[in-house]
């Protein structure tokens, strides 16, 4: 009896060994958990900015250049080799003036074979109208026969007539006359009716044909331009630009290869970023300087394809505009986009690319603790503080890489 209770009380004591250790690992896990991850950082090596409260301006700084207010692209009509070059880059150009001019010898004897085909189909026609034209002379000749020999009948009609009746004349004579009368009278009809419907039909043969041959003649026409869609001619008058063709450089058709600036003033074009998209709408106000003097400007259009992150728009001058305007100036261009407004203010910083601005490290003594915040608009040099943070306090505002999964840091001097 007392070695079995011996094995039972060391049993107990095990379990109770094996209870205290789990507690003991449950307490020091939980412990753990609740303990703020740290990252020791050098000053040195972050950006503190403090939070001011102030005037916030709503604007955007863009860089613009100068372009035609209006222009024409040229466009190659007909694809082809380079084979003469008559214009060059800022040239001024008259509307039809030749610029360049290509070749395509595939394309030179399609042409051919479709003039040729045209041509002969035009002959044909031709050949057909003169058939026509002759049928309707020998049908005139035969009613012009008949009519004659109905009135010879008629005539010997009335001879033999007047004979029998004074019975001089033989009756078989006065017979015949008459039988003869009636054959070319009944010939004379049917030969004008025939005629009548023929010329019905004839005639609507010929315009049909003439109609034809119109329209062949207008394809012939066009095929004759189209060759001319060799030679590449300035849509209007104006400045040549953006032209850079060499001799045998092959053009497809419908291909771009410059544009004519108009000159009858000037818009100014910027690449924004894809940021303010949403933000920059036709009709706000801006302006820039120009030799020590502000210009006011507008936003008239808005382009909002994007493209390598940037969009663009274009700008208007209000009314006056810098003398000496030219193509291809720039300027630096200040836009407001909503009014000035009192507020809390952090600087920009690359803090953002991490937090995406919906958190930030607070300075604390010698440390700095992640904190929520919201931000709202932004300007070139700050973002606008609406939630978070107090003004005079002081944020960390340089890149989080290192740090950004801690929610405490060490700052070491």
């Amino acid at each position: 009896m007392d070695t079995k209770i011996e094995k039972k009380q060391s049993k107990f004591k095990i379990f109770l060994i094996g209870v205290l250790a789990l507690a003991f690992l449950g307490i020091s896990a939980f412990y753990f958990l609740k303990q703020k991850k740290t990252y020791n950082v050098k000053a040195e090596d972050i950006q503190i900015s403090e939070v001011t409260f102030g005037k916030f301006e709503d604007v955007m700084l863009i860089t613009a250049q100068t372009q035609s207010l209006n222009s024409s692209l040229v466009n190659v009509l007909e694809g082809g080799a380079v084979k003469e070059i008559y214009a060059e880059d800022g040239q001024l150009v008259n509307k039809g003036e030749p610029l360049a001019r290509v070749y395509n010898p595939n394309t030179e004897f399609n042409y051919l074979n479709q003039e040729t085909g045209i041509m002969q189909q035009i002959s044909q026609m031709r050949n057909s109208l003169l058939e026509l034209k002759n049928q309707e002379f020998n049908q005139n000749k035969e009613l012009l026969q008949a009519q004659n020999d109905y009135n010879v009948a008629l005539q010997n009609f009335n001879l033999q007539k007047r004979l029998y009746d004074a019975e001089i004349g033989k009756k078989t004579d006065y017979d015949m006359a008459s039988q003869n009368l009636n054959y070319q009278q009944k010939r004379k009809n049917i030969t004008e009716q025939g005629l009548v419907n023929e010329r019905n039909s004839r005639n609507q043969q010929i315009s049909a044909i003439s109609n034809s041959i119109n329209q062949m003649q207008k394809s012939l026409n066009v095929l004759k331009n189209n060759k001319n869609n060799f030679l590449i001619l300035a849509p209007v008058s104006g400045r040549l630009s953006s032209f850079s063709i060499s001799l045998g450089q092959n053009l497809t058709s419908g291909e771009s290869i410059g544009k004519i600036d108009l000159m009858d003033g000037y818009k100014l074009v910027a690449k924004v970023d894809e940021y303010y998209i949403n933000k920059l709408q036709v009709g706000i106000k801006g302006t820039l300087e120009s030799n020590d003097k502000t210009y006011d400007i507008i936003v008239t259009k808005i382009l909002p394809e994007v493209k390598d992150g940037q969009f663009s728009a274009e700008l208007g001058f209000v009314d006056e505009k810098p003398i000496n305007l030219k193509i291809g100036m720039t300027f630096g261009v200040k836009l407001k986009l909503s009014q000035d407004t009192q507020s809390k203010m952090i600087s920009k910083g690359n803090f953002y690319k991490d937090t995406s601005g919906k958190w930030i490290f607070v300075i604390q003594g010698d440390k700095a603790i992640k904190r929520n915040i919201q931000l709202n608009r932004e300007n070139q040099m700050y973002y606008e503080v609406t939630l978070g943070l107090k003004a005079g306090e002081k944020v960390i505002v340089s890149d989080y890489s290192d740090f950004k999964n801690y929610e405490e840091l060490n700052i070491k001097k």
